[in-house]
């Protein structure tokens, strides 16, 4: 849930307000007309609002975890949860809300697509199933590195 969360904030702040190459529901309401804009500056916000609960949350079932245990949580597991779930945020990004409801699509200057019809998505993808991987990798190999061999637990 924190990957997950910390993956959405970095969405928003990055793509929507730095390099503004898209809005929340830019696909819904224009990014070029000051009504459109107020619109996507508020979808923008309360779904920032929406990661950080859902970053926090995740932040609280670790703090929860560390808790309930005597022995320290292993970083290369919860580092591979949160790699997991910054994948999983890219994959649903890319697919719901750009394909599947059309809520936007990344443009670059002046208003240009990236892609023409929503091309650039399998690319972006591809690399968030990267992502998702990778996090499997590093969550395994910290199971495997804290407790042998994951086979050998019965």
């Amino acid at each position: 849930m924190f990957g997950f969360g910390f993956s959405g904030l970095i969405d928003v702040i990055v793509l929507h307000q730095i390099l503004q190459w898209h809005h929340l529901v830019s696909g819904l309401y224009p990014m070029y007309t000051l009504d459109g804009l107020e619109m996507n500056i508020l979808a923008d916000g309360l779904f920032s609002l929406g990661m950080l609960i859902i970053m926090g949350i995740g932040a609280g079932l670790v703090w929860q975890s560390e808790r309930r245990t005597i022995v320290p949580l292993a970083v290369r597991p919860l580092a591979g949860a949160a790699l997991i779930g910054l994948g999983v945020f890219d994959v649903y990004d890319a697919l719901i809300d750009h394909a599947l409801l059309g809520l936007h699509q990344p443009v670059g200057p002046g208003g240009q697509p990236l892609s023409p019809g929503g091309q650039y998505n399998p690319h972006w993808i591809a690399v968030s199933l990267l992502f998702v991987a990778a996090g499997y990798y590093v969550y395994r190999t910290g199971i495997q590195n804290r407790s042998g061999s994951p086979d050998d637990r019965t």
